[in-house]
């Protein structure tokens, strides 16, 4: 396979950018700060700061190694076709957790338009994936020029509503910051950072960045960092500006407080109608990862890894039925947790450490991939991941359980028949 070299520093900045940011930036801030308190500035530095070799080892990987495959692919050369299996229906299990997330974002900004109560959520909620299930079946094309747009716009907006705060409050914002010199005040921050971390979830995509760029040893760095720092300025900006306006606080708060903080600063019209914009972002963001999800089920049905009757695709390939097993465990999976009192904070560290563990795997294979100093930085990053873990807690469990059940079901399978020559690719 050969990549076309097209990029150049400026192009892979604003790629990095647009990757990082999105639904996250409407909630994690946020939540951040309920969190942390004075200390979600430096949680999210440290976050960045784990993150970084990280990022390298991916691009390095897909530089060396690309594949449609991804992380999977990688894992899959040093530890097997099961361990490679295994990490397909992890991906797939982030199903169970990670969409509602967003979902239920989008039906908070929806609340907040419609000028609706909160008891009115959950409805919201199911309207909407309906409408983002049909939206996937429509077939989503230019959606990444969509996407691209739209993230561009919730870009300039926290850009102007920092300037804009800035100059209301005479700088005031920045007094919001504190160092974490106790044990117990470091100890705050870091637990932050298991929530935190939702933001660079999708940095697996930098493996298939690293061999697009025209000198890739020059500007691959420089976008990597270049973009990272910007995510990073812009998640610090609306922190700063979410704890000096104290929009932030319980479930419903938290999710709303970007709309709150325009409120704040622009009064209420203005408040709905960045709203509006804010379900638009939101509504996009989680059609494309529905599609997504369709398609490896689709994928994997077509595979027999699932039953045959989802690998049906239409005549204009959107894989329906696939689209409709999406639905119906997306309006479970809402129902549940609805009922089930669980936390929003609870459903994104699940899916984190869904996400860690397969980043804590790659970096950890990486070890015997790379050589020379590339080795050391893979070490950096698998210490990094490790650490990381530590702070996602016990909601590591729901990662650790399905990886288990899933390598189990393909031990189990291996020992019937041999395993299939094709992959299970995870896009």
């Amino acid at each position: 396979m050969q990549y076309q070299r097209t990029l150049g520093p400026i192009r892979g900045i604003a790629l990095t950018v647009t990757t990082f940011v999105g639904t996250g930036l409407m909630i994690l801030p946020a939540i951040s700060v309920a969190e942390a308190g004075s200390f979600a500035f430096y949680a999210w530095l440290i976050t960045a700061l784990a993150i970084m070799p990280v990022a390298f080892v991916f691009a390095l990987l897909g530089s060396k190694y690309p594949s449609a495959g991804g992380a999977s692919h990688y894992i899959g050369k040093v530890l097997g076709a099961k361990t490679e299996r295994a990490i397909g229906w992890l991906f797939l299990s982030i199903l169970l957790v990670g969409p509602t997330v967003a979902i239920k974002v989008a039906a908070a900004y929806l609340a907040v338009l419609l000028n609706v109560a909160e008891g009115q959520i959950l409805n919201l909620s199911i309207i909407t994936l309906i409408g983002m299930l049909l939206f996937a079946i429509a077939g989503l094309k230019n959606s990444a020029s969509f996407q691209t747009i739209i993230v561009l716009c919730l870009i300039t907006t926290v850009v102007a509503l920092f300037a804009l705060s800035m100059n209301a409050s005479s700088g005031a914002v920045m007094l919001n910051v504190e160092a974490p010199t106790a044990l117990t005040d470091i100890n705050t921050a870091l637990l932050a950072t298991g929530t935190i971390f939702w933001c660079f979830i999708g940095i697996e995509v930098m493996a298939h960045m690293g061999a697009e760029f025209k000198n890739p040893g020059r500007d691959f760095p420089i976008a990597l960092l270049g973009g990272i720092v910007i995510v990073v300025a812009l998640y610090l900006a609306t922190v700063l500006m979410i704890a000096h306006h104290k929009v932030y606080g319980d479930e419903l708060t938290n999710s709303q407080s970007l709309a709150l903080l325009v409120g704040a600063l622009l009064g209420e019209e203005a408040r709905r109608y960045f709203a509006l914009g804010a379900y638009v972002i939101a509504f996009s963001n989680v059609g494309v990862y529905i599609l997504g999800f369709s398609r490896m089920i689709q994928s994997m049905a077509s595979q027999h890894a699932l039953p045959h009757y989802f690998a049906k695709l239409t005549a204009s390939g959107t894989p329906v039925r696939a689209v409709s097993l999406v639905g119906i465990i997306g309006i479970a999976s809402l129902l549940f947790f609805e009922y089930s009192g669980t936390p929003l904070n609870w459903l994104i560290e699940m899916t984190n450490g869904a996400f860690l563990l397969i980043y804590l795997l790659t970096c950890a294979i990486a070890i015997k991939l790379l050589t020379g100093a590339l080795k050391a930085i893979a070490c950096v990053a698998t210490l990094f991941c490790i650490a990381m873990t530590t702070f996602v807690g016990e909601s590591m469990l729901f990662a650790l359980i399905a990886f288990g059940l899933a390598f189990a079901w393909e031990h189990m399978k291996s020992q019937k028949r041999p395993l299939p020559d094709e992959k299970i690719h995870v896009q």
